[in-house]
């Protein structure tokens, strides 16, 4: 019978461990061995579609970094006549933004990234891109379960092609993305602390962005939106604190079908100051009551005095 040496066991334990101890590590680190340097890791990034809340296949992290992110900037991109129509829109949530995703269509199947213009309005809220060379659309609004981003309106631009406005709960930082798929845009929206000031009115069927919620304003008042009407025109009204009608117009929108159509109104108003409720919709034929939105403003005297 041979017998050890004192210690051996313990060296034997020692060893054991060191081996568990790098197995494991060499298993932790082993998912990243085969992602391309910029790619998310699995878990950064979750795609899911607004309508039906299911995941689909996560999208590669542009390059370009937090420094690509800007406060307010106009640019442009895309190449004429590579997309004719909007196919879908698809959202993403990433470690520190969020991400929207055009996706265009073409003739027999191919699609590239059409010619494309951005902005962001100085009054802030939201991010606006403009398609001049894209007619159809299978999207006309989808609403988003983001901590920043919120809301998508497609529109009907008078100039030709269409403009999709994406809004935001508060302020924020925003860069565009050529990705890699054929015929995918990308807008991400990164959220800062601050607050919107006076923030653009969203709701059922119309979209009130003149005036603001909270802007104090002067007669005569300039509304300006869009909408998707039940029959094709909004009333827009000013109605004073006790619900009395003050001023009325109605007037029809450009398009509504399949996107929304844009609209512009002139309501004047005197003998009146103070809190005031600015309506803008319709009735539903079925039941009656409003649908639209109410933005709550500050009515000033234009006279002297």
């Amino acid at each position: 019978m041979l017998s050890q040496p004192r210690g051996a066991p313990l060296r034997t334990l020692a060893t054991l461990l060191v081996v568990l101890v790098l197995a494991v590590a060499c298993g932790a680190g082993g998912g990243d061995s085969t992602r391309k340097p910029g790619e998310p890791a699995e878990g950064d990034a979750q795609e899911t579609n607004p309508a039906q809340g299911t995941s689909v296949e996560d999208e590669a992290e542009p390059e370009g970094g937090e420094g690509a992110f800007v406060a307010s900037r106009a640019s442009s991109g895309g190449e004429v006549g590579a997309a004719d129509r909007i196919e879908d829109v698809r959202f993403q949530i990433f470690d520190g933004y969020e991400r929207l995703i055009v996706v265009f269509g073409g003739k027999d199947g191919q699609a590239g990234v059409p010619r494309w213009t951005v902005e962001s309005p100085e009054e802030g809220g939201y991010v606006r891109l403009r398609f001049p060379g894209v007619e159809p659309t299978r999207v006309a609004h989808r609403d988003f379960v983001g901590s920043t981003l919120t809301e998508l309106y497609v529109v009907r631009d008078r100039g030709g092609g269409l403009f999709a406005d994406v809004f935001a709960t508060h302020e924020f930082r925003y860069r565009v993305t050529k990705l890699p798929e054929p015929g995918r845009l990308a807008l991400d929206l990164r959220g800062v602390p601050e607050e919107i000031s006076f923030p653009p009115t969203t709701g059922d069927r119309s979209v009130v962005l003149q005036p603001r919620e909270a802007e104090e304003v002067e007669s005569p008042i300039d509304v300006s939106g869009y909408a998707r009407p039940l029959e094709g025109q909004v009333t827009v009204s000013l109605l004073d604190r006790e619900r009395d009608v003050l001023a009325s117009t109605m007037v029809r929108t450009d398009d509504r079908t399949p996107a929304w159509g844009r609209f512009e109104a002139t309501l004047e108003f005197s003998g009146y100051e103070g809190l005031a409720t600015l309506r803008v919709g319709g009735r539903d034929p079925k039941g009656g009551s409003l649908v639209g939105t109410e933005t709550e403003i500050l009515l000033e005297s234009s006279g002297p005095g």
